[in-house]
């Protein structure tokens, strides 16, 4: 083979692993400074992965959350992603927790294993929540109020933002809604 041929492929063989270098530092900050834990995406019903909703007919719930990850330790990790910036105060909104809380029951139910935590990816920052018996209690809690209410059919928007009435999964049943 001709020499300048060889030097050439070298070349090109070199470059190659730079860039792969580099594009594998960018992608490791990338994961670092998006919040969520290493480890694989073992549900995503985010970026139009729709998913089957966990269904737990114990509990008499389902839910589709954003992303289930599987982190360093094998623990299941559900993942909400909201588009807004997180509070101030560094504390989820009480709904975004619920939510959270709620993925935690319907995952131990459906898969039989426990949620040591989950997270809550902001726009500006990701808010890590641990699964805890207070967490949970405060759910049960909201559950079984939202089920007197139901129940005596007395449940009513608490809100005035049209834009929130035009995502929710009940709107086609609701007489009080905005849009």
């Amino acid at each position: 083979m001709d020499q300048s041929i060889i030097s050439i492929a070298l070349f090109v063989a070199l470059l190659l692993l730079a860039i792969g270098g580099i594009m594998l530092a960018a992608s490791s900050r990338f994961g670092r400074k998006s919040g969520l834990p290493r480890g694989e995406v073992s549900y995503a019903d985010a970026a139009g992965r729709a998913q089957e909703p966990f269904i737990s007919k114990k509990l008499l719930m389902a839910g589709k959350p954003d992303y289930v990850m599987k982190d360093r330790n094998g623990d299941l990790i559900p993942v909400e992603v909201k588009s807004s910036n997180a509070p101030r105060a560094g504390r989820p909104y009480e709904s975004h927790l619920m939510q959270l809380a709620a993925y935690f029951l319907l995952l131990e139910d459906v898969l039989q294993r426990p949620v040591p935590y989950g997270l809550i990816r902001y726009r500006n920052r990701t808010l890590r929540v641990a699964n805890t018996d207070e967490l949970r209690a405060r759910l049960m809690d909201v559950i079984a109020q939202m089920r007197r209410l139901m129940a005596r059919d007395v449940a009513r928007r608490t809100h005035n933002r049209p834009q929130r009435c035009s995502r929710c999964s009940v709107a086609h049943a609701c007489d009080e809604r905005l849009v």
